[in-house]
């Protein structure tokens, strides 16, 4: 909290900005960009999606080229906490999508283009290898932590007051 930052926009644009909060048990911080303004992504009101529903990522693997990825949902729960150098999440969506390292924190739409979560991790074999699974977090998670610590709007309000698990379907 507190760290300066400086963070590239898709023009080529870098902006300065404060980190004003972290959350290390979601993987979590929350950025004020000073000079940016940009369209609001709308979150998808069901974050429930059923396995097998597409979804598709935005990232910028290795600070490369931006790069579009389509997947689909494995799983709406790993069923399991992950924990890592004092970072992790208590649980995720599963997904079949071929992330690379440095796509976390990217964005994870469903088919509408509504944003449904935030890339959290790549899977690897034991030999480094990506198996074809990611875990993102749920955009309940990431409204409770939004409006937590800033002004939200209407639907980021209704989404903070759900749950962030989903029935199996």
């Amino acid at each position: 909290r507190g760290n300066s930052v400086d963070a590239r926009a898709s023009n080529g644009r870098i902006y300065s900005g404060t980190v004003i909060a972290v959350k290390p048990e979601n993987d979590m911080a929350l950025i004020r960009l000073r000079g940016f303004s940009s369209a609001a992504v709308t979150p998808s009101p069901n974050h429930c999606m059923r396995r097998g529903a597409p979804v598709f990522s935005l990232g910028k693997p290795h600070a490369r080229n931006d790069t579009a990825r389509i997947g689909s949902v494995n799983s709406m729960s790993f069923g399991r906490a992950v924990k890592y150098s004092g970072f992790g999440y208590p649980d995720a969506i599963e997904l079949r999508l071929a992330t690379k390292k440095g796509e976390s924190g990217g964005p994870l739409f469903d088919d509408k283009g509504q944003l449904t979560g935030m890339l959290v991790s790549t899977l690897s074999d034991a030999n480094g290898r990506p198996l074809n699974l990611a875990h993102a977090i749920s955009t309940p998670a990431l409204a409770k932590f939004l409006c937590s610590n800033l002004s939200c709007s209407g639907n980021w309000q209704q989404l903070a007051q759900k749950t962030t698990t989903c029935p199996a379907i």
